[in-house]
């Protein structure tokens, strides 16, 4: 599998010197790659680090010509301007709207993880202190249990290339997650599961990220220590960043790395995009995945236990939405 989110992390011991340390579920490793970002190398070289491009609203024609067919990096500004999203929602309408929904906050992290409504998930965030550990409510598969929310986020004009609408359908295929936190939340440094594109529509408040490209590799120095000098100063390496805020839409191409900081209280719309030339792929990482949890289901659970959980979520909701009884092997 592909994704390594926030705290995804195995008991299996440290890999060997030629792996991408990047890729690894070691919990030391992983939480040594955080605290670069604080206080590290990888703080300084965010710092000196380049802006990802900012333009107005682009056309399909250009968006295709710039970047996508580039696969460069990019944030749109206003392209979400006129979606009712932008200019009504709250965490007081949502709740409103969507309190009884059935979420898991913190799914990321398998100590702090549990299943709730999105009504006391509002209230947790209410009544958490600036001095706890921020609540987060990460990859909200909405559609699930709240598919009119959608209505509220007209499909991107840039997203239509999307193959997943051809392979799964309508309703699995668009305005696809939500996430929604607490200032100071952080998605670790990842990339996204079944090489896909990225597009990212802020709606309330503002986040950091920090993007790599998908040519980085972190390796072990001779001493065995996370070289983490050799991975900033690579020149085959682009380390860019940004602050995204209501109305942007940053569009990622697949398999970079990004990290993301919330800025404060925030709500964003996780828009997938899969292009029909990586259709194999991601039809393999899709069967893999599901192999996995079918044929090696213990040995998943134990040695995965966040990334487990988040798996499981994720594929129960598309099971919803393409109609599949579970109960059934021939449907």
């Amino acid at each position: 599998m592909e994704r390594t989110c926030g705290a995804v992390y195995s008991t299996r011991p440290v890999s060997a010197p030629a792996q991408n340390q990047l890729k690894s579920r070691d919990k030391a490793t992983i939480e040594a790659i955080e605290a670069s970002f604080h206080t590290g190398r990888l703080q300084q070289a965010v710092a000196q680090a380049p802006q990802i491009e900012r333009r107005g609203p682009l056309t399909v024609e250009e968006f295709e010509r710039e970047y996508r067919r580039r696969f460069e990096p990019v944030v749109i500004e206003g392209l979400t301007d006129h979606w009712p999203a932008r200019r009504t929602w709250s965490f007081d309408l949502l709740n409103e709207r969507c309190g009884g929904a059935r979420v898991i906050v913190d799914s990321y992290y398998s100590k702090r993880a549990r299943a709730t409504t999105f009504g006391e998930f509002v209230a947790m965030m209410r009544a958490n202190g600036p001095d706890r550990e921020p609540i987060y409510l990460q990859e909200w598969l909405f559609m699930a249990d709240c598919p009119f929310l959608a209505n509220d986020m007209p499909e991107l004009p840039i997203a239509q290339y999307d193959f997943r609408r051809a392979l799964y359908g309508e309703k699995i295929s668009t305005n696809h997650q939500l996430w929604i936190g607490q200032k100071g939340g952080v998605t670790r440094l990842h990339q996204d599961s079944y090489i896909v594109d990225v597009m990212h529509a802020q709606i309330v408040g503002e986040k950091h990220w920090t993007v790599l490209s998908p040519t980085a590799e972190l390796r072990l120095d001779a001493a065995g220590e996370l070289d983490f000098d050799t991975l900033a100063a690579d020149p085959s390496v682009r380390i860019l960043s940004c602050v995204l805020r209501p109305g942007d839409v940053l569009y990622l191409p697949a398999l970079w790395w990004h990290r993301v900081e919330l800025l404060d209280d925030s709500i964003g719309l996780g828009r997938k995009c899969l292009d029909e030339a990586n259709l194999q792929t991601h039809v393999r990482l899709r069967i893999a995945e599901l192999l996995a949890l079918a044929l090696n289901h213990e040995e998943i659970r134990e040695t995965h236990p966040e990334l487990y959980q988040v798996v499981v979520q994720r594929n129960r909701a598309w099971a919803k939405l393409l109609d599949i009884d579970l109960s059934n092997l021939r449907p």
